[in-house]
């Protein structure tokens, strides 16, 4: 894969009507509310990263987007249409839910995984089409995975298992993708790698979401941030607007540092405050 693609830059236009749209959405459960009045927009071919704190509610809003929490007021409309309205096989044709990862049990193939993905378009016997096999090859390519195709993904690496699921949901051919923090507990170049398939799909004209802690590769890769604490957005906009110390401060609770990067100081590059110095006890 080549690790020296391009790494932002929307194919959205700014006058294409939202593929995703949250309408004043309230949600979390009959006894405690998580998030109050999010209004968001995401259009084709863009990728907005879903930032703050552990436990403000990115799961939540995640499981709430993809219609497996209903909300507590508000609406949420893919390509203009209420999710509320579809039913599970229409919402299965248009949404991709990545979980967070917890790996497998099962030792299905690399093929037969990715394969998953097209389950909603096969018929009553789950036969598989000429299409089928066309978006399952297509997705083994694009991920990096020619030579794979047969091997147990239970013995897969880590990084290795997650591009696979990366895959499955190209396969799937959703309009929306929706992941909870798909590059976690990954080495650098997986986290990369991972963050580049996504980019490719948002490209390919899907919307994605994706909730993530790393907010350098927020930076480099979203065409919008949005910070989510406190029970609301607290900060949305592109990474440039985002990525200040002032609103991450706020946000954190700590006082990141923003820079430049080395290679393109139009991007900024976050980093911790320096430890105290060092006492020495004798």
């Amino acid at each position: 894969m080549d690790t020296a693609a391009p790494l932002q830059g929307s194919s959205a236009s700014a006058t294409q009507a939202p593929r995703l749209e949250l309408e004043n959405l309230t949600l979390g459960f009959k006894d405690k509310v998580v998030l109050r009045d999010i209004s968001l927009t995401i259009k084709p071919g863009e990728l907005v990263a879903l930032a703050g704190p552990n436990g403000g509610g990115k799961t939540t809003l995640l499981k709430t987007i993809g219609g497996f929490i209903p909300p507590l007021a508000g609406r949420v409309l893919l390509d203009g249409k209420n999710i509320a309205a579809m039913g599970k096989r229409e919402k299965a044709e248009n949404i991709s839910f990545l979980f967070q990862s917890t790996g497998t049990l099962w030792p299905f193939t690399v093929e037969e995984t990715i394969s998953q993905g097209r389950f909603p378009y096969r018929g009553a016997f789950g036969a598989e089409t000429p299409a089928d096999r066309t978006a399952t090859d297509r997705a083994i390519t694009a991920a990096g995975l020619s030579g794979f195709e047969y091997r147990p993904v239970t013995e897969l690496s880590g990084g290795e298992f997650q591009r696979v699921l990366i895959a499955r949901a190209m396969a799937q051919e959703a309009r929306l993708l929706l992941l909870d923090e798909p590059a976690n507990n990954l080495d650098p170049k997986y986290q990369f790698m991972i963050m580049q398939l996504i980019r490719s799909m948002a490209d390919s004209g899907i919307g994605a979401l994706v909730s993530i802690h790393d907010l350098n590769l927020a930076g480099l890769f979203a065409d919008r941030i949005a910070l989510v604490t406190k029970g609301k957005i607290a900060a949305q906009g592109n990474p440039g607007e985002v990525l200040r110390e002032d609103i991450l401060r706020e946000v954190f609770d700590i006082a990141l540092v923003i820079t430049p990067h080395p290679r393109d100081r139009a991007i900024k590059t976050v980093s911790f405050p320096m430890p105290p110095p060092r006492i020495l006890l004798r």
